[in-house]
Order: C-alpha cells, then sequence, then structure tokens
C-alpha cells in the first residue's frame, strides 16, 4: 500500500515537468521566430501564391537583414535561373562562394549550383572551370557528369570518352560491385549501361571524322574501340560496313551490312541506302533492286518502302512498279503505301477530264498531308519529333531514343498489337 502512495505523489511532480518541458518549447519557437525578419514570410507566401517576383524581392530583403541564410541564396539563385534570369543567378550564388565564413559542404554545392548556371547560360568554358574545381570532392562524381554533357555538347569526343572513362572508374571506387551487373542496383546498372553506350558513341564520332580525314587506320580503331564497348552495337557494325564501302571495298561492306540485317533485322532501314549504293557500284543493281523489295515485303518499312521505290524508278522496268506496289500494300497497308500506289496509278493511267485530275489532285495532297504527319521519328525518352533519324536525341541528348520507325509504323503495330483479330 505504501509503494502505490509514494508512486501517487510521483505521477503529479512528472505532468509537472511535462507542462514546464511544454511551455519551454514554445517560448525558444516563439522567440526563434521573431528573429526571422517579416520578408522571410512573405516570400514564403508569394511562392505558395506562385508569384516569383515578389518573393524574389521579399527574400533579397531577407538577405540583406541576415547574411548568415545560407539556404535563401539557394533559393535566390534557383529562382532566378528557373525564370531565366541567369545572370542575376549566377551573381548569389557567386556572393555565397565568395564569402569567408561559408562551410566546405554549402560552399561546394554553391560552386556546383554556379556551373549549372553557367552551363543554363551556354558559358562553357566558366561551367568547366566550375565542375573541375569539385574534382577530387564529394561532389566529384556529378562535376564530372557536368563535364562529359560539356564535352559532349561541343563535340570534343576525346575529352568526352575520357570523362566518362573517369566517371567508370569514380563509380567503380565507390562501389566494388558496380561492374558487376548481378550484385547491382538496377539504377546503377542503368548509369552502367548509359555511360557505355555514351563512350561506343563518341569512339563512332571519331571513326566518322577520320573516315572523313580518309584517315583508315584510326577509323577502324575506333570502329574496334565501338565495339568493344558494345558488341551489339547497330551504328559501329554499320560504320564497319562504311568503312569498307569507302575503300571501293564492295563486297566486304555488303557482307557485314547483310550479317547485321539477319542478326538485327530492326537495324534493315539504316543499312538499305548504302547497301543499294554498293549494289550499284558492283554493277548489281537489279540485285539491289530485288533484296530492297524482299526486305520491304518482310519488314513492312517505311524506308525500305521508300528505298526501294527510288531504286526500282531508278534502275529496273518501271511497268513491275504497279504490281509490286500493290503486293506491297495489301501485305502492310500503311497511308505511305497508299500514297506511293496512287501516285503509281494515276502516273500510268493517266487520268484524261480535267475534273478528274482535280480529284485526283486533291486525293493526293489530302494524304500526303497525313504522310507527312506519320512519317516522323519519335524519341522515346522525351517525345521530340524529326523529320529524320538521329543516333542522338537533339533534344534531350540521349543515345539511341529514336527506334527506326515512323510513326504510322508504331501506331500500326500498336493496333495489332491491342487487336490482334482486326475487330
Amino acid at each position: 500500500m505504501e509503494f502505490e502512495i509514494e508512486w501517487l505523489l510521483v505521477l503529479p511532480l512528472f505532468f509537472a515537468l511535462g507542462w514546464l518541458a511544454a511551455q519551454w518549447d514554445s517560448r525558444k519557437r516563439a522567440q526563434e521566430s521573431k528573429k526571422l525578419p517579416k520578408s522571410y514570410f512573405q516570400g514564403l507566401n508569394h511562392l505558395l501564391d506562385q508569384e516569383p517576383d515578389k518573393a524574389i524581392e521579399a527574400l533579397i530583403d531577407v538577405t540583406r537583414v541576415d547574411t548568415g541564410t545560407v539556404d535563401l541564396y539557394f533559393a535566390l539563385g534557383h529562382l532566378f535561373t528557373q525564370r531565366g534570369e541567369v545572370e542575376r543567378g549566377i551573381r548569389v550564388y557567386q556572393n555565397l562562394i565568395d564569402r569567408p565564413d561559408l562551410s566546405e559542404t554549402p560552399r561546394l554545392s554553391a560552386t556546383f549550383k554556379l556551373g549549372s548556371a553557367f552551363l543554363s547560360g551556354g558559358l562553357f568554358d566558366r561551367a568547366e572551370q566550375c565542375f573541375i574545381q569539385l574534382i577530387g570532392t564529394s561532389r566529384e562524381f556529378e562535376a564530372r557528369q557536368q563535364l562529359a554533357h560539356i564535352y559532349q555538347s561541343q563535340q570534343e569526343w576525346q575529352q568526352a570518352i575520357g570523362m566518362v572513362q573517369a566517371l567508370k572508374e569514380t563509380a567503380q571506387k565507390n562501389n566494388p560491385n558496380y561492374s558487376n551487373h548481378s550484385s547491382s542496383s538496377d539504377k546503377q546498372n542503368t548509369q552502367a549501361l548509359a555511360l557505355s553506350l555514351s563512350m561506343a558513341h563518341f569512339h563512332c564520332e571519331l571513326a566518322i571524322e577520320a573516315m572523313h580525314r580518309k584517315d583508315w587506320s584510326v577509323a577502324q580503331n575506333e570502329i574496334q574501340a565501338a565495339l568493344t564497348e558494345r558488341p551489339q552495337s547497330i551504328r559501329a557494325q554499320s560504320l564497319q560496313g562504311q568503312w569498307y564501302a569507302a575503300q571501293e571495298r564492295h563486297n566486304e561492306a555488303l557482307a557485314a551490312w547483310q550479317n547485321l540485317a539477319q542478326a538485327q533485322p530492326e537495324a534493315i532501314p539504316l543499312l538499305v541506302n548504302d547497301m543499294m549504293k554498293s549494289f550499284v557500284a558492283l554493277n548489281r543493281s537489279a540485285d539491289g533492286v530485288e533484296y530492297l523489295y524482299q526486305q520491304a515485303l518482310d519488314t513492312g518499312s517505311i524506308d525500305v518502302l521508300d528505298a526501294w521505290q527510288l531504286a526500282q524508278n531508278q534502275y529496273a522496268d518501271s511497268t513491275q512498279s504497279l504490281a509490286r506496289l500493290d503486293a506491297l500494300f495489301t501485305r502492310h497497308p500503311s497511308l505511305n503505301a497508299l500514297n506511293q500506289l496512287l501516285n503509281a496509278r494515276i502516273k500510268e493511267e493517266e487520268v484524261g477530264s480535267e475534273d478528274e485530275r482535280s480529284k485526283a489532285a486533291l486525293i493526293r495532297g489530302l494524304i500526303q498531308k497525313q504522310v507527312k504527319q506519320l512519317s516522323r521519328y519519335r524519341c522515346t525518352h522525351c517525345g521530340f519529333e524529326a523529320a529524320h533519324y538521329y543516333w542522338q536525341c537533339p533534344a534531350c541528348t540521349r543515345w539511341e531514343t529514336y527506334p527506326p520507325k515512323r510513326l504510322e509504323e508504331i501506331e500500326n503495330i500498336k493496333r495489332t498489337r491491342d487487336n490482334p483479330n482486326n475487330y
């Protein structure tokens, strides 16, 4: 009984101590909030109301009152660069870096932000200087990524290769299992594949430059380096054929391209124009026309169809065009094939009356307008559409994000997959 009485005496004491602690905490928060300038809260309210101009002015007032607000400098710099006022953002980050009392971690962050602001403004040299300063620090990996982007943008392929190689070594140093895909995370695997892909394309770019100079040994070395990086690279294998063709070794070029087409059929639309040139150079234009026609029948590719139609008109009997186009359209119906078929029919039949010619021209115009809209490539990463095929997307700068298929082909494949019975 005495034990219970003692606890009854102690419990009120615990409640009293808890109440006093709560009161002290609330007073402390009130004192801290009083230290913050009124402009700080005004700036937050403007941000919530999506009024960046007023928010910037309010936050500038805060930094004038309290120069120790490092986070506000970062907020200001971000707001300036987000609004396109890169010069003001650069000044904010530069003023922050110039502070002698700034500790190491925020100084590194400010240097990285300053480099990013220079990059946004197109000042590549100054951005490069900022990121080079971060090598050997905790922000090294991010800095090297930005440097690789700079060198790639400036088409300085050799420096880009060196930087990507350094990125690989840095990642390996930070994670010994980085190169072991079975032990790495999905994020690390994706990162490793992206670096390998970039490296292969950098070597391909150097190979193209060497081929333009007719420096065949350097070009071959770069192609082999790309294939070492990515043995199944369509671009590197395609370049191998171009390397042969540029030296008038067309039989070897055709063999290289045909092997690639057999191993990776998705590459065929990217090969047919070069292949036809080699067929012509070997005085085998008829074989080339037949090869392209069979590939058009097998793949249904719009690019292969266009290449065959051009070759058919130049090197083969035009009387066969209509029947072959009809067979292609029957097997792979598309607006592009229909446009080609109508053009061939109108040319052969030579519509007589003016009214009939006018109607035919109207129909062809409508179809060609739609064909032009659908005869584009679309980046699978950012959705940017282009009339020509690019190995690197001009918008998001990622490599191999364009499938070698036109939009109409992709839509037809999707429609067939969603509705296999064509209902």
